[in-house]
Order: structure tokens, then C-alpha cells, then sequence
């Protein structure tokens, strides 16, 4: 068998042929016709506005908060205002009082003012509960712990969107 020798020259020929072919035939593929325009999109034209008055949200239920007053001995660097644990209960027909569940926990917050500092916990209270009660506040040095303070008793706001404060004077740890 003869070994065959290629021209370097016809490699280069064969080769631009190559590119040259790779560069056309694209361009000689045929688009498919063009879709056809679109509609033209309205124009909105701004029309004078009308205030539709909405009634308004009337809350179906109501508050309870506890404003819990810090003695002014209070021993803060032992004892943080979020320690405190709080608790409302109810009382039934023959004068015992029971703890709410869902009505249990820290304060959510204090205001000071010189030197009164005042804690504050408040619960939602159900349209179903409204007028309810006796109630009553009670705060506890921590849960478990032992009572600082008792509420007079209360009943629970007889309307949508009212707030029954209750006010408490917490003792000395």
C-alpha cells in the first residue's frame, strides 16, 4: 500500500472552503413570515375619582390590661421586669378562683416615669366573653414562684373595641 501525501495547499483551500460555507449557509436559511402586529393596547383615559366611602371595622372584641406597679425598692439588678409572671383568673359560682390558660405570661412591656415604673401585660378578649366575669389579675415573682400582688376583682369589657385596665401594686420581692 502507497502512502498517500495531501498538499498543504489543498488543505488550506479545503479548509477555507470549509469556513466560507460554515459563514453562508446561515444566512441563507428563511426566517418563517412574521407574525402578524398585535392589536394596539387601549389607552385608559383617567376618569375623575369618586371617594366611595367603606364603613368602617368595627372590632368584634375587646382589651384587658394590667397596669402592674414596681415598688420603689424594687431590687433590679436581682429581679428584671421581665420576671414577673401573670395570671388571670376567673371565679366560679361557690367563690374559687381558677386560672385562664390562654391568659397566662410575662409582662409585655414597663413605662417609666422618675421614679414610678409601671409594667404592663394586655390580652384580647373574645366577642363571646364580652360583659363576662369576676375576674381577677394576679402576679407572681416568677411562675411557680410566690404572689407579689392580687386585683380587685373585674369583668371583662361589655363592648366591641373597649379596654378594662386593671391596676395592681406589686410587692417587695
Amino acid at each position: 500500500m502507497a502512502k498517500t501525501q495531501i498538499h498543504p495547499h489543498a488543505v488550506l483551500i479545503i479548509g477555507l472552503g470549509v469556513l466560507i460555507a460554515l459563514i453562508l449557509l446561515p444566512g441563507l436559511a428563511r426566517a418563517r413570515p412574521a407574525l402578524p402586529p398585535r392589536p394596539a393596547t387601549p389607552t385608559p383615559s383617567p376618569q375623575p375619582a369618586t371617594p366611595t366611602p367603606s364603613p368602617q371595622p368595627t372590632p368584634i372584641g375587646a382589651w384587658i390590661a394590667l397596669h402592674a406597679h414596681f415598688p420603689p425598692t424594687w431590687p433590679w439588678a436581682e429581679v428584671h421586669w421581665q420576671t414577673p409572671w401573670t395570671v388571670v383568673q376567673w371565679q366560679d359560682g361557690w367563690g374559687a378562683w381558677h386560672d385562664v390558660e390562654g391568659w397566662q405570661g410575662t409582662l409585655d412591656g414597663v413605662t417609666v416615669s422618675g421614679e414610678d415604673v409601671v409594667g404592663q401585660k394586655t390580652w384580647w378578649v373574645a366577642k363571646a366573653d364580652l360583659g363576662k366575669g369576676p375576674f381577677r389579675w394576679v402576679v407572681y415573682l416568677a411562675r411557680g414562684e410566690r404572689l407579689l400582688g392580687t386585683s380587685e376583682p373585674f369583668d371583662l369589657p361589655g363592648s366591641g373595641g373597649a379596654m378594662t385596665t386593671v391596676e395592681v401594686r406589686l410587692a417587695d420581692p
